[in-house]
């Protein structure tokens, strides 16, 4: 069995960041299992299901919400607001299919299928202003917050 040696070039100056060197580990350990299991994937490591990622974003006028969803066509990809809840459906077609096509490695981003997510939105939402956009993947929704929500400023005046 081999060692996990990890070489630097002599005299490399770099700043330390943890997270790359936990990532590196990640991939480090993965090497090893897949030598020492001898990961041979079958037709089923291409069914995993596919969830698309978020990221969410504050203003003081709007909440913006990012949807992460490479490779659904905009007309497999539904999104409703209800009841304070907004809910993004989809389905994510296999990027290649086919007979005599095996996948031998499927990402943590890979996979497809449909998929359903319900976000539970804040209250001081204006539901009559969200405005969605899909391209290139990433569905951009803002969410304008209800005028008794933003931020007021209030003048303090001093007595003397």
């Amino acid at each position: 069995m081999r060692a996990l040696v990890r070489r630097e070039p002599e005299q490399t100056v770099a700043t330390w960041n943890p997270f790359r060197e936990m990532e590196r580990f990640r991939q480090e350990m993965d090497e090893l299992f897949n030598r020492f299991f001898e990961v041979r994937p079958t037709r089923s490591v291409g069914t995993l299901e596919f969830s698309p990622t978020l990221d969410v974003y504050e203003t003081p006028e709007e909440f913006v919400l990012f949807v992460t969803a490479p490779g659904v066509a905009e007309n497999d990809l539904q999104v409703e607001l209800a009841n304070g809840v907004l809910t993004v459906c989809g389905e994510r077609k296999a990027l290649m299919e086919g007979e005599n096509v095996t996948p031998h490695y499927i990402s943590r981003m890979g996979g497809y299928g449909k998929f359903t997510v319900s976000y539970t939105l804040p209250s001081n939402i204006d539901e009559n202003k969200v405005n969605a956009v899909y391209r290139n993947g990433i569905l951009e929704v803002h969410l304008p917050k209800a005028e008794n929500a933003k931020p007021k400023t209030v003048q303090v005046k001093f007595e003397k």
